[in-house]
């Protein structure tokens, strides 16, 4: 067994708490499942709490714990066949039963079609990896024991494959084994396409337009060219884009504003204080009457939104939306139209008005990708050369060698469980540093966000917590040492066959499954995030504003990335290690369950659409990447153990045979759903204007907000039923 100069490995004594069998396994379960109840019943503990409680009690009451775990819906959803609505706050544990009642037609009414996807996808996994389970723990497990290499049976290395002598023919079942994986997904995968409607009938029969000059962004002009061009194809609508980044910040701060005010109105808070420099709890000096000073400030910025929306109407940008009569007419634009005939505009289909994030649309296309480079870069720079998690596990082994007092007392729970729970707390901020990257970035659309964050975070995690600790790396300014380093090729190859490699591994699913689903089910980061705008508040009536900010969607990018990783990885390592198998079936199992929790009682339905298919797409396609790596492991091994012989070279030909099956044929689906399918949905009350736009103007002429309202909550619908009031009386 190679040492950690020459393979990354985490430390390992002969003293153990529990047991002393499969490289502490059993103890990082036990662990993991004490820490899994706690978390649990803390979650129970919680809901119980916010069960009490009625709609305004987000408004009147101080439990935190009403905003977190209560659905604050005043309905969870009314199908219109008529049945009552799934209530999960009728007892402290009614929320587990409830999870299990939620079917695909109640889930696409209340959270709609990118959430029937996504879900969809996880219970083809599900199934997909059953069987893999199967036949591993049935059929190749029991050809491991057969060897004699490592140990006895209660050596966690007498279940892996180097367990198995390098010239035994048994070895063939493995090959098969991996050779039968790639149909067996291919076949399962494939009904992963959802027959489910994924666009809306306005975004179907209208197109995008960019690149308009400035002498020409004016409805008329538009109207009128597309007009003489296409003098058969009927025009329904045309709007233009504006720059309204500053004109959201105002609306945001005078909303607000405006809620603060309501608050100390609606609880009679006359002797409220605030302080307007800075947090109430850090600066209780200088402060002002609370009523006083939010009436005073609305005024202020009601007069400022008034007169950024005057100059944002002056201000349109180079992008128009182009609605037609049919969606046939749409298409046939979208094709037959070629720039420069006469203005050098490009046309596109235009995503769904909720799916666009209409901030972003003024950043230009050449400031896009100039800055979508410098980000990348730094992003690059920070993942692969400061952060990669082995660095931390190999810090601590050093940190541990050096405290012989402290290895001896707690050896075990610092060599097992500790470096793969520190392993899964360093791989979590990855996808918050990407997501936050990406935000940067200024996508126009929310598909497109969630589809870099997904493929970034998905490939960064799959090369630092798969890729690197298999080849016994701590980052990649140690891969590129390898790589360079003359005559160290060989036992680094053989690094990724050690027995204890495959535990590291077997314990990090095991602290995914357990203590990272558990963690999703409470949501510390919306909670950590929470109690931190609360105490930089500058009066608690500005609870409310803090309430709203924090419900967001689901964030679709991070989520697939995640599952994708923990089935890779459990996939790639099923025939070196079946004991992993189980543990990575247990983590599909209950992430779907906390998915599905969460989407259906927590996030806001998601808005993406149609435009949300090339995320779904690219998450069904991600799934080959599991059995190409398995079947360069497979190779790799076969290679190093038994130099080039027969089994090595059909090996080859089986990899070549399934990267043409993944990618020259492409036997995956498209998950496009079938023509005719988009005009089975109910035409929603959409519009190709800016939803602050319209807010502001219901503000300034007409009492009702004319902007649909996608996933609010209580709260927002108070927040909007004050602004309305409040319209009035002015």
């Amino acid at each position: 067994m190679m040492d950690n100069d020459t393979c990354f490995a985490t430390r390992h004594t002969n003293n153990t708490i529990l047991l002393n069998v499969y490289e502490g396994i059993p103890e990082t379960l036990i662990l993991n499942v004490i820490c899994w109840i706690l978390l649990v019943l803390l979650f129970a503990l919680l809901r119980s709490r916010a069960w009490d409680y009625g709609r305004l009690a987000l408004v009147q009451s101080e439990k935190w714990t009403q905003l977190f775990y209560k659905n604050t819906e005043e309905a969870l959803i009314v199908e219109e066949n008529g049945e009552n609505a799934l209530s999960a706050d009728s007892g402290c544990c009614s929320w587990f039963p409830a999870v299990f009642k939620i079917d695909k037609e109640r889930l696409f009414l209340r959270c709609g079609p990118d959430a029937s996807h996504y879900l969809s996808f996880q219970r083809h996994l599900l199934v997909l990896f059953s069987i893999i389970t199967f036949l591993s723990l049935c059929v190749v497990l029991p050809v491991n024991f057969r060897g004699n290499l490592q140990g006895g049976p209660y050596t966690f290395g007498h279940t892996t494959i180097s367990n198995l002598d390098p010239n035994s023919q048994w070895l063939w079942v493995h090959v098969v084994t991996s050779f039968a994986f790639v149909p067996l997904a291919i076949l399962i995968m494939r009904r992963c396409s959802s027959g489910i409607p994924t666009s809306t009938l306005l975004s179907s029969r209208t197109v995008m337009v960019t690149h308009i000059s400035r002498n020409h962004r004016n409805i008329e002009d538009i109207r009128s060219y597309f007009s003489v061009r296409y003098p058969n194809i009927q025009i329904k609508d045309v709007q233009m884009a504006y720059r309204i980044k500053d004109l959201t910040q105002l609306e945001e701060q005078r909303e607000s504003a405006h809620e603060a005010m309501s608050f100390c109105v609606m609880n009679n808070e006359t002797s409220m204080k605030v302080q307007p420099y800075g947090c109430i709890i850090c600066c209780p000096w200088k402060t002002k009457n609370a009523l006083e000073y939010y009436t005073t400030e609305e005024e202020r910025l009601r007069t400022a939104v008034i007169n950024a929306r005057r100059q944002t109407a002056q201000e349109p940008l180079g992008i128009a939306f182009i609605t037609f009569d049919t969606e046939e007419a749409a298409q046939y634009v979208v094709h037959s139209f070629v720039p420069g005939t006469r203005f050098h505009w490009s046309v596109a289909k235009a995503p769904a008005p909720p799916d666009i994030i209409w901030e972003n649309l003024q950043v230009s296309s050449r400031n896009w990708y100039s800055k979508a480079i410098l980000i990348n870069c730094i992003l690059f720079f920070i993942l692969f050369f400061l952060t990669t998690p082995a660095i931390v596990v190999t810090f601590l082994n050093t940190w541990t060698a050096s405290q012989e007092e402290i290895i001896k007392k707690a050896s075990p729970l610092l060599s097992e469980f500790l470096p793969t729970l520190l392993l899964l707390t360093m791989s979590a901020l990855m996808p918050v540093i990407v997501s936050y990257s990406d935000q940067w970035m200024s996508h126009w659309t929310k598909s497109e966000q969630n589809f870099a964050t997904m493929q970034k975070t998905f490939y960064f995690l799959l090369f630092m917590v798969l890729i690197l600790p298999s080849l016994g790396l701590t980052s990649a300014q140690a891969l590129l040492e390898w790589s360079v380093k003359p005559g160290g090729q060989n036992y680094r190859w053989e690094c990724v066959f050690l027995p204890d490699k495959g535990a590291f591994f077997v314990n990090y699913v095991i602290t995914s499954a357990l203590i990272g689903t558990g963690l999703e089910l409470l949501r510390f980061p919306e909670l950590a995030m929470y109690v931190w705008r609360l105490l930089i508040a500058r009066s608690l009536a500005e609870k409310i504003s803090i309430q709203k900010a924090i419900l967001s969607e689901f964030p679709f990018g991070i989520h697939y990335a995640w599952t994708l990783l923990i089935f890779t990885t459990s996939t790639v390592y099923s025939l070196i290690c079946p004991l992993i198998t189980p543990f990575g079936l247990m983590y599909l199992c209950f992430k779907h369950l906390v998915d599905k929790h969460n989407i259906y009682f927590v996030y806001r339905p998601s808005a993406m659409s149609g435009e949300g298919q090339r995320l779904h797409v690219s998450a069904v396609r991600n799934v080959r990447v599991a059995f190409i790596l398995l079947q360069i492991i497979m190779l790799a091994f076969a290679f190093v153990r038994g130099g080039l012989g027969i089994m090595s070279i059909i090996l080859i030909l089986g990899l070549i045979a399934t990267c043409g099956f993944f990618f020259i044929m492409g036997p995956f689906p498209s998950c496009k759903p079938t023509a005719l399918s988009v005009n089975n949905l109910p035409e929603q009350v959409e519009r190709y204007v800016a939803p602050v736009l319209i807010k502001v103007h219901s503000q300034t002429s007409t009492p009702s907000l004319l902007s649909p309202d996608y996933g609010s909550s209580n709260i927002s619908d108070l927040g909007k039923r004050l602004s309305t009031s409040s319209s009035l009386t002015t």
